[in-house]
């Protein structure tokens, strides 16, 4: 007895998948149901070939399984034919597009490029097909991870099909994220320690530059006195030292503001590096500022981007530490003149070639235990990204690292924004 087109497709043996990716948001919508309907099509893309009872059984009861599975998993499939029609849909649909053939991939997937979809319908050589990265698109702009994989699902009878598979999180991942969570409920504990502090030593401090200021003129006065009021402004001018620095340092640590704003990026390095201070000192660094731009400023929050240096410019004592060296800071204009190119370059022990791709990992670390969380180097990335920004690494061993840093200048960012609605 033969039957209608009753093979379920199978994957070509020796198909890989790809790295994780950003395609972009994950489109809002609801997911769309598994129906007998939509699991039917699939016998549409098999080939037609002779089987009995018990092959047709078999066929159907993979296809009862998948119509349970796949609304359990926690990615979505879509599977399109090679004129893009859509075969079958499992995952978020982008808001106004149904469960239903005809759809093409980029209203599935609205991050996609037109080049991107395109692809789909190319005749492709070998056996996987990777996307590739998704600009951000659709009503939320938050950046989404996910495991983007296509590869042929038949090889003869009929046009070539590809799956998009849309992986929001791994298991690794989430436990990533749980872990850095947990890092950052610590950090902000500490943080509101230093706060009351700092607040507990305001007081004194105050004191302390009044009453230095107030010896000072007492002094001034009598001529034997030089060597004295000399001591009183030493005293003052250490006091409000602290004093400031105090007082960066609790505004630094509370919670940053979420609208961005114009900020001096001269004064954001100068403050991490106050920061960071006695870290240089104690590994021999000399720092070398070389600003081939008068005051330039960019558009985000200083917060975090005083967060971003500290975490560098720390990064960079550690690799001298033992040996010391020079930290060079450069700024200047960037691949374009909306774009400020930040340099750090550094004479430490340099980045193993091994390693290189995976600095910018969560909890990636080659330090000893105890000098890092190997969460430095993420956050950077992270907050870079945010600033619509980019951050790149080069390294020889035993030579020292560089990064670069690009930031969009204030002026770029404030012409993009959109006109007011009054």
């Amino acid at each position: 007895m033969t039957s209608r087109k009753d093979h379920l497709p199978t994957e070509r043996p020796g198909a890989e998948v790809s790295d994780t990716r950003e395609l972009g948001p994950v489109p809002s919508g609801v997911r769309a149901p598994v129906d007998p309907a939509t699991l039917e099509r699939l016998l549409d893309l098999a080939v037609e070939l002779p089987v009995d009872e018990g092959t047709h059984a078999v066929v159907r009861t993979c296809l009862d399984r998948m119509s349970a599975l796949l609304p359990e998993l926690a990615l979505g499939v879509c599977i399109v034919d090679a004129s893009l029609g859509e075969q079958l849909v499992d995952m978020r649909l982008p808001e106004g597009v149904e469960a239903g053939t005809g759809h093409d991939p980029s209203r599935l997937f609205p991050g996609l490029r037109r080049e991107q979809v395109q692809r789909f319908s190319d005749p492709l050589a070998g056996s996987t097909f990777h996307v590739g990265t998704g600009d951000a698109a659709g009503p939320s702009q938050a950046a989404q991870a996910v495991l983007d994989r296509a590869l042929p699902l038949l090889e003869q009878g009929v046009r070539r099909a590809r799956t998009l598979e849309r992986k929001a999180q791994s298991t690794a991942a989430l436990k990533r994220l749980q872990a850095q969570i947990i890092q950052t409920e610590k950090l902000a504990s500490l943080g509101q320690i230093v706060a009351g502090v700092v607040h507990e030593l305001n007081n004194p401090l105050t004191s302390i530059v009044a009453y230095a200021d107030y010896l000072k003129r007492r002094l001034e006065s009598r001529e034997d006195a030089h060597d004295d009021v000399e001591r009183a402004r030493r005293i003052g001018e250490a006091a409000q030292r602290i004093l400031r620095f105090s007082r960066d340092l609790v505004a630094y640590a509370r919670p940053s503001a979420d609208v961005p704003g114009a900020v001096p990026l001269h004064e954001v390095i100068d403050k991490a590096l106050v920061f960071c201070e006695h870290e240089l000192e104690k590994s021999g660094v000399q720092v070398e500022r070389r600003w081939q731009l008068e005051a330039p400023l960019v558009l985000g929050i200083s917060g975090q981007l005083t967060q971003v240096f500290v975490n560098l410019f720390t990064n960079a004592s550690h690799a001298m530490a033992g040996r010391g060296g020079r930290l060079t800071i450069t700024t200047s204009i960037g691949s374009a003149s909306e774009r400020i190119n930040v340099t750090i370059d550094d004479d430490g022990a340099g980045i193993d070639p091994a390693h290189l791709d995976r600095v910018f990992e969560p909890f990636f670390t080659t330090k000893t235990e105890g000098r890092g969380t190997g969460l430095g180097l993420s956050i950077v990335r992270d907050i870079v990204t945010a600033h619509g920004g980019s951050v790149a690494v080069t390294s020889t061993l035993d030579e020292g690292t560089t990064f670069t840093l690009e930031l969009p200048t204030a002026q770029r960012r404030a012409s993009t924004r959109p006109p007011s609605s009054d």
